[in-house]
């Protein structure tokens, strides 16, 4: 059975709120081939529309339209609009659950880090906001996504009132987390998120900045004044090389806590971490500290590999701001997408994080992102198999 006829199954699991009278298309038939086309390259409802007439012989061959007629762009903005997000979203991460082999993920370096990384992050839509207000009234995505397999398992929408504080609980709440690591910026690391995350059964490795104002004043003061006693539990430094920058990184752990009577409501923490880095570019060098918690036991080495793959900025290896954020908008020009229905665009933005999964996963090209839309858009075997 081809991805297609997979795809088919699940959305046929969407109940169709429509009125029977008058209905010219099937309610999953027209999710088909929104889906596929955004994975050939659409990126609004026009484009989808034309996707429907350059290919009309392969989506007949599929019975995803009749031949006669074709679906209009207003019949995709209205589908999308009316679509239950919630239930969208999760059913595409079933979808490609099965088309992936999700089993076959890459080991552990020790029984200390957990097999699969779950890295929580926002992103802002900013051609999403209406007129000439503030970026801020852009819809607000908040993602869930596992750097093991590239794939956004899980996203929620953080609405006028609300925020990242209260949407990234809701959104822990809804996936399935045991047995992984979680890391979260300084935005949300609050003693009710470690709790929460730790009684799922799995770990968090949390930004600590000064928002949290006195438990940051503590732990900068330790790391300063006792960087090279005995109570650095391990280190792990390493250097790298590239564009004309040199990176030279240094992680220390504290893990005897009685110290920090800051911490005794913070449920499963095990680890103090401070990352310091020296960078060298252009002749100027800059010097950084950035402090951590996590419920891992302390090594170093491991610690500052997770740190590595959210927490840096794209252009010095983070998974998170290069995988996810740099593809979705330069690939996918997810910021200059100017859907301004909240629910239209939410379920957009599944459709874009799951058709990146989708093409990092393709196991039939060894092309980038943008390339491998364009062979979705020309070949129809890549369509059906990748």
């Amino acid at each position: 059975m081809d991805s297609i006829q997979l795809l088919l199954q699940e959305v046929k699991q969407i109940k169709d709120n429509r009125k029977s009278r008058g209905q010219r298309y099937r309610l999953y038939n027209l999710l088909s081939i929104i889906i596929l086309s955004v994975i050939a390259g659409a990126d609004d409802y026009v484009a989808i529309s034309e996707y429907c007439k350059s290919k009309k012989y392969f989506l007949l061959k599929h019975n995803l339209i009749d031949g006669r007629n074709y679906p209009s762009h207003d019949l995709f903005r209205l589908i999308l609009q009316n679509l239950n997000k919630e239930q969208f979203s999760e059913l595409l991460a079933n979808w490609l659950n099965r088309v992936i082999e999700l089993q076959d993920l890459p080991s552990s370096i020790d029984g200390d880090l957990p097999q699969k990384m779950i890295h929580i992050d926002g992103k802002s839509l900013r051609a999403s906001r209406s007129g000439r207000q503030h970026t801020r009234s852009a819809l607000q995505i908040v993602t869930a996504y596992c750097s093991n397999n590239s794939v956004s398992i899980g996203q929620s929408i953080i609405d006028k009132k609300s925020c990242e504080k209260t949407a990234i609980p809701q959104l822990l709440k809804m996936i399935d987390i045991k047995n992984t690591l979680i890391t979260i910026d300084a935005i949300a690391s609050f003693k009710q998120n470690a709790k929460l995350i730790f009684d799922l059964k799995a770990d968090y490795l949390l930004a600590l900045k000064k928002n949290n104002k006195h438990l940051f004043l503590e732990v900068e003061s330790f790391f300063t004044n006792f960087e090279d006693t005995s109570l650095i539990v391990d280190v792990f430094q390493n250097e790298n090389k590239g564009h004309g920058r040199i990176e030279k990184r240094k992680c220390r752990i504290i893990s005897d806590l009685r110290f920090f009577p800051d911490l005794k409501d913070w449920k499963g923490i095990q680890s103090l971490i401070c990352i310091e880095s020296q960078r060298t570019l252009n002749g100027k060098t800059s010097n950084e500290k950035r402090y951590y918690i996590s419920s891992l036991k302390p090594n170093a080495k491991i610690l500052a590999s997770a740190i590595r793959k959210h927490y840096l900025p794209r252009n010095l290896g983070g998974t998170v701001k290069n995988e996810l954020h740099w593809s979705l908008d330069v690939v996918f020009n997810e910021d200059r997408c100017r859907i301004k229905h909240k629910q239209a665009a939410a379920n957009f933005a599944a459709i874009r994080r799951f058709a990146l999964a989708l093409l990092k996963n393709a196991k039939l090209s060894k092309l980038g992102i943008k390339n491998q839309r364009l062979q979705a858009a020309w070949s129809n075997d890549f369509s059906e198999m990748g």
